[in-house]
């Protein structure tokens, strides 16, 4: 894979996990790290990041570029408050045909 591919995949990566955080979550983030694992260990990747303007507020999620999907999302308490204060459960499992 040459370097733009690459560039692309991390940039498509982003953009999702950033339009996952908005539409499940109403909630505006940025990425401040991302690391693409080796591809023969897996389809990923990793990223961490928090709510705009609000560092404690933070997360790690990752995306799987095969497939599109947000996968391994761990929050810190800080953002596990906030998004329960929206009265949303982020424990709560998601319909299966979502």
């Amino acid at each position: 894979m040459n370097k733009s591919e690459n560039d692309g995949q991390m940039q498509e990566a982003k953009n999702l996990a950033i339009q996952y955080f908005k539409d499940e979550y109403g909630l505006d983030v940025e990425i401040t790290d991302q690391e693409k694992l080796d591809e023969y260990i897996t389809p990923k990747i990793t990223m961490k990041g928090h709510v705009k303007g609000k560092p404690e507020e933070s997360f790690n999620i990752a995306v799987d570029y095969e497939d599109k999907k947000t996968t391994n999302f761990v929050m810190s308490p800080e953002l596990e408050k906030a998004i329960r204060a929206k009265g949303i459960d982020p424990f709560a499992k998601k319909d299966a045909s979502n």
